[in-house]
């Protein structure tokens, strides 16, 4: 169940199921859709030197909605809503694993900058690289720096703007919130406690089992797996500790993505989890400052609301493209 946040000017709207249209004729011939546009297929693209795996589905000539994950997940956290988008609204559906996350290479942090702004620049050459010019952003933490880097790239390519647990805006920010806390210190001077912390988390994930799994998350361990084998591969911590090192580079950034905003005319969808204790739903709301015209429906869901509740997520995106007439 979600609840809606729209402009505070404005009447509440709530959210109506979507009815499958479906006409079954005895005498009926209809054209059966290719396989590739009837359920999500995979591979590897290359950009540069780096493979990056992909999950892609739906008719190619469809509006195309380009997934940005977080961290330290992968485009498996998208898994059940791209197809869910397929199935019931026809929708072009792409989301890459970043350099080092899920299934793609993990080049040495010596040889790679892993920087968001290189990040995004790989992201950038993705997209080129699959024909992808024009399109909506759904993005969930990590992937708002990454995504908000490719809206200042080139705003017109943006046909709406999806956000899901992810901030420009210190209020759903609570840890970063002190200059003078341990985060903001660390984006200043880099503290070598905090990478051994890290990298020591990164090292105790174990295989998902009965006596360790959480039934009460319900969330899919083949997710919580693939995060764990992919971050523990060899010198991937070191690559994820400078990635984590220059997420400064991003709330230096918040007032330029805010002014940003305000300047856009597309639709803005925020989905939230209010069961996120990193980024708390202040930082939800906070999108109406720049973005009057936003719909925001709070979750009780987790951090990564995909995982948990993937149908009624894919029910909103849906809907906010039939409101909005994004077909």
């Amino acid at each position: 169940m979600s609840t809606l946040f729209a402009n505070p000017f404005k009447s509440l709207r709530h959210v109506r199921q979507a009815a499958l249209a479906a006409a079954l004729g005895l005498f009926c011939v209809t054209q059966a859709p290719s396989a590739a546009a009837a359920h999500l297929h995979y591979g590897w693209q290359k950009v540069g030197a780096i493979k990056l795996f992909y999950r892609e589905g739906g008719p190619a000539d469809a509006p195309t909605v380009v997934f940005l994950h977080g961290n330290p997940a992968s485009s498996i956290m998208y898994e059940e809503v791209m197809q869910a988008l397929i199935d019931k609204s026809g929708l072009h559906v792409i989301a890459m694993d970043y350099p080092s996350f899920g299934y793609s290479d993990a080049p040495d942090h010596l040889n790679y900058k892993y920087t968001f702004d290189h990040i995004a620049e790989t992201v950038r050459g993705f997209l080129d690289a699959r024909g992808i010019h024009r399109y909506a952003l759904y993005m969930q933490d990590y992937g708002v720096p990454v995504g908000f880097r490719l809206i200042q790239a080139d705003p017109g390519a943006i046909s709406a703007i999806m956000v899901q647990n992810g901030v420009i805006h210190l209020d759903g920010f609570p840890t970063a919130q002190d200059p003078k806390g341990e985060l903001r210190q660390h984006w200043l001077k880099r503290n070598p406690a905090v990478d051994k912390r890290r990298a020591a988390y990164a090292a105790s994930l174990g295989f998902p089992s009965a006596a360790t799994w959480d039934e009460g998350a319900d969330l899919n361990p083949d997710a919580d797996l693939l995060m764990s084998a992919s971050e523990q591969r060899p010198g991937v911590i070191e690559s994820r500790n400078d990635l984590w090192f220059d997420y400064g580079s991003n709330v230096d950034r918040y007032p330029q993505w805010q002014s940003l905003l305000k300047t856009l005319k597309c639709p803005v969808l925020v989905i939230w989890g209010d069961r996120d204790d990193f980024f708390t739903t202040p930082g939800a709301l906070a999108y109406l400052r720049d973005a009057p015209q936003a719909e925001v429906h709070i979750l009780d869901t987790v951090h990564f609301a995909t995982l948990e509740a993937p149908d009624p997520i894919a029910e909103l995106i849906a809907a906010f493209y039939r409101r909005h007439g994004l077909r």
